[in-house]
């Protein structure tokens, strides 16, 4: 990384930082909710990849300064009706002040979920702790890419954490009988566990058709739709 990225995303992130909305919809075709999506941009509007900044900011431990930022880029769409998704890492979530900032965003705070990622160990008592405070607030923590990361059915059985995402990666292996056994396996688990249950990254009509015949509450992917930039957003 050169040394002028590395001092704009030190110190000016704001400058290269543009969200785009994927939106997510039920079985039906109806759009229910968006995710937010990070995209960084140079000064020459070239793409700057959105791994390799997410890695550098967590390297140097302000991450939480991007997942701030992007919640204050949204709260002005809050005030509408569609829910809006937010990716939060644990380690933000778990910081002293992360209640007090994201109750002072304006608009309905019921319309905010957070997409928590996991990385590192958790602390599973504080991290319930502060579900049930965004719970007071009518927030909802959605549990990402499920089952990817090592703890995550640990995490769902040790939170209140109710809706989950389940990884694009296992779509990957419906091709076989053995790996849509599996997918569906998983999908009954979480359903046995009385949670919300939202597909990623379906981009093809055999995938579409695959998720539409086991039932689940949403779906989000290329084939339904790509994301929005937000200037072409429109919730109102």
């Amino acid at each position: 990384m050169n040394k002028k990225l590395e001092k704009t995303l030190r110190y000016n992130l704001d400058d290269i930082l543009k969200v785009a909305f994927q939106p997510i919809y039920s079985l039906e075709g109806e759009i229910k909710s968006f995710e937010v999506l990070s995209r960084f941009y140079n000064e020459k509007n070239d793409t700057i990849s959105t791994i390799r900044v997410i890695k550098f900011l967590e390297k140097i431990n302000i991450i939480h300064e991007l997942d701030f930022l992007v919640l204050k880029r949204i709260e002005k769409y809050l005030k509408f009706g569609k829910k809006i998704a937010v990716n939060i890492s644990s380690s933000t979530i778990l910081m002293d002040d992360f209640i007090e900032k994201v109750t002072l965003l304006s608009g309905n705070l019921s319309n905010l979920e957070i997409e928590l990622t996991e990385r590192g160990t958790l602390n599973y008592k504080k991290l319930t702790e502060r579900i049930e405070e965004l719970n007071k607030f009518q927030i909802k923590v959605v549990m990402d890419d499920f089952p990817i990361k090592n703890s995550s059915l640990e995490t769902l059985l040790k939170t209140e954490i109710k809706k989950v995402k389940i990884d694009r990666s296992l779509l990957e292996n419906i091709s076989s009988a053995s790996g849509k056994e599996v997918y569906k396996g998983i999908v009954s688990l979480l359903k046995i566990m009385n949670h919300e249950i939202t597909i990623e990254g379906i981009e093809t009509k055999e995938e579409f058709d695959f998720i539409k015949e086991i039932g689940v509450d949403y779906i989000q992917g290329y084939y339904m739709g790509k994301p929005i930039l937000e200037k072409d957003i429109a919730f109102n």
